[in-house]
């Protein structure tokens, strides 16, 4: 059995405005873009890894349920210059892409990683 996901507070993008404030998030530290399938067991089994990580490094997550907010991924694709895929994972810090992943790409590991990388680059930045 699986361990329980931890109740995170996560922000739905549903049009392009929340999209914006997103990515402007972004200018203040790093956040978690998450693309998810409702259909998709692999969507569903990564997703639970990225709230894991949001959730122990307070990192702020914004989901996009392409079922619902098809028009969001598509703006996702065309602004980062990233192929759409589902499910989908970025990390992105001063509006850039740092890290982008998808299906069992996705994983504690990667996100870490990257995550540190970028506390290190901000705390060398000091």
């Amino acid at each position: 059995m699986r361990p329980e996901v931890p109740d995170l507070s996560l922000t739905p993008l549903t049009d392009e405005a929340g999209l914006d404030a997103a990515l402007a998030h972004s200018y203040r530290e790093p956040i978690l873009l998450f693309k998810h399938s409702r259909w998709c067991g692999i969507s569903h089994r990564v997703r639970e890894d990225v709230l894991r990580v949001a959730a122990a490094r307070s990192v702020p997550l914004y989901e996009v349920v392409v079922q619902t907010a098809r028009p969001v991924s598509d703006a996702i694709a065309r602004r980062l210059g990233i192929r759409h895929e589902t499910p989908q994972a970025f990390v992105i810090y001063q509006g850039q892409v740092f890290f982008h992943a998808s299906h069992y790409a996705i994983t504690p590991d990667a996100l870490n990683k990257t995550l540190d990388q970028l506390d290190c680059a901000g705390s060398s930045a000091e």
